[in-house]
């Protein structure tokens, strides 16, 4: 702030200042113009030696002046002014002249050649509008500004709830919240309602918690001198529950509303239904009252009642918002990955179209689909109770229920796709959230089951014979039925005695179960295992 001096000079403040600077001030009774003030000494390596503007420091203000760490600009209406405070008065114009007032211990800054004045206990503001006035009156031409030059350091105490009680370094720019911080309170530590007791008899309240959620700096009230920061014990709460960012118990603040209690919490989530939320209050201690409220006449403040102790507010989630089923499909498929699906509307079917169908490779007898979201029912208390007895105090009609409850509840599934593309219905399996579809490369095999030395499955080879199969399983046991060894078809489940087969081909199945696109793939991917069955010797 600066302004034009109006009046004539006023000899003694001038007076003074010359004195300063080493020039002589004429005679009384004899008048002389405003001199041109320079002092060599303060000549700057640019041989500018005063300031030609507000925001220009002289060498004296740069010495008298360093640099203090402040949480931020300083605010002129809300800084009080005390002991140790350095303030400097600045002019230029006709006079070119900056003067550093210093406040004394007693509160009081000295005025060249006009005597002292109070200004502990002031804002910033309030004695920067007393200087300019009393040098107003001064001088004239010159303009005028007072500015804070250095913050002064004082102590605060911190005492109740905190790790470390005891005084601390502060300035008057400071606020509770640079001096408290939650790791330095105690788990029974008050974060909302900390007292702030000033020398003079009054007191404000810091509320950290909230000052903390929505930055609101009303709530984190500003250090002065001596000032005891006093931080109480938490024993009031109130809660917020459901569709809020941040759910769970806070502590019940001074002038706590309900909108108070939903920034703390972290405000409604987009999935918010904000036409009606429930409100519970304590008409006493053991009775409760609740009402439905709306969240948006909360934000407008047409509702928004004081809280009270043990009052919660349930918010509630639209049904559904955002919703969105997926099913994963892997392996011998043209674009595996996850795909949306309508649950009781997407198949398998559909999953396979949307993958582009399958790899030649792909095993299509056996497509397995892991169920991971069971399905929700109501409880089966009997099945409970069976599962917690041993299989010996069971009956063999328990048994026989328990078996086949357990298979009911399996979440894994096995899929001829063959069968399907045939019959469908049932077999296009509807597909659940979560599900994941798993279609394996297919290898073709030979499996040799009894009366051989190491049965086994053994990997398919072109042009291979019965008897190569057989001598790579070992060879026939002692008690083989050479004359009755059977093949199986894998694909249609048809045995005939292996005399009857001349050679051991992969089946190729009717590719009409198939559409054009996965025409070939229907073909190589019935490559099925073929079993052959070698029976024991029949006892005589």
């Amino acid at each position: 702030m600066r302004r034009e001096v109006p009046s004539a000079v006023g000899v003694a403040l001038l007076a003074t200042v010359v004195a300063c600077t080493g020039v002589a001030w004429p005679t009384p009774g004899r008048a002389a113009p405003i001199p041109e003030i320079r002092d060599p000494l303060e000549l700057n390596a640019s041989g500018r030696d005063q300031p030609t503007g507000p925001n220009d420091l002289s060498r004296a203000e740069r010495e008298v002046a360093p640099f203090a760490i402040l949480p931020g600009p300083v605010d002129s209406s809300a800084y009080f002014v005390g002991p140790g405070d350095i303030l400097t008065l600045s002019l230029w114009g006709k006079v070119t002249r900056s003067v550093p007032l210093e406040v004394s211990p007693e509160g009081t800054i000295t005025l060249p050649g006009a005597g002292t004045m109070r200004v502990s206990g002031k804002t910033l503001a309030e004695v920067r509008q007393e200087l300019l006035r009393r040098v107003g009156a001064e001088f004239r031409g010159v303009n005028a500004d007072v500015r804070l030059t250095r913050a002064r350091t004082f102590i605060v105490y911190l005492s109740g709830e905190v790790r470390n009680p005891g005084p601390r370094p502060a300035t008057g720019a400071g606020r509770v919240g640079d001096l408290l911080t939650l790791d330095g309170l105690t788990e029974r530590a008050s974060k909302r309602n900390i007292e702030l007791r000033h020398r003079d008899g009054t007191r404000e309240y810091a509320d950290l918690a909230l000052f903390l959620a929505s930055g609101d700096a009303n709530v984190n009230p500003w250090l002065r001198d001596g000032d005891i920061i006093y931080v109480p014990v938490a024993i009031e709460f109130i809660h917020a529950e459901g569709a809020v960012a941040r759910p769970g118990r806070y502590e019940l603040g001074t002038r706590d509303s309900l909108l108070t209690l939903l920034r703390l919490a972290g405000d409604p989530l987009p999935a918010t239904d904000v036409d009606k939320a429930l409100l519970v209050r304590w008409k006493n201690p053991y009775e409760p009252e609740s009402s439905f409220v709306s969240i948006q006449d909360v934000y407008a403040r047409k509702f928004n009642p004081v809280m009270r102790d043990g009052d919660r507010i349930f918010v509630y989630y639209i049904p559904r918002y955002h919703e969105q089923h997926q099913a994963t499909i892997l392996g011998e498929v043209n674009r595996p990955g996850t795909y949306p699906i309508a649950e009781g509307v997407s198949r398998l079917s559909d999953m396979v179209r949307w993958a582009a169908g399958f790899q030649p490779t792909a095993d299509l007898n056996a497509i397995r689909i892991h169920r991971t979201s069971a399905p929700v029912g109501e409880r089966d208390e009997e099945l409970e109770r069976m599962l917690r007895l041993p299989k010996s105090e069971l009956s063999t009609g328990e048994y026989a229920s328990l078996r086949t409850k357990l298979a009911g509840l399996r979440e894994d599934y096995r899929v001829d796709w063959a069968r399907l593309k045939a019959e469908g219905g049932a077999l296009d399996l509807l597909l659940r959230d979560g599900d994941i579809v798993r279609v394996n490369r297919l290898v073709s095999s030979i499996r040799v089951d009894g009366e051989v030395r190491h049965p086994g499955v053994i990997e398919f080879r072109p042009g291979h014979k019965l008897e190569d199969y057989i001598a790579e399983a070992g060879g026939y046991g002692d008690r083989a039925w050479k004359g009755k060894v059977r093949v199986t078809r894998g694909v249609t489940g048809q045995t005939i005695l292996a005399k009857d087969v001349r050679q051991l081909n992969p089946e190729k199945s009717d590719s009409r179960w198939f559409d054009r696109s996965v025409a070939i793939i229907g073909v190589a991917g019935s490559l099925a295992a073929i079993a052959l069955t070698i029976d024991a010797l029949a006892h005589h």
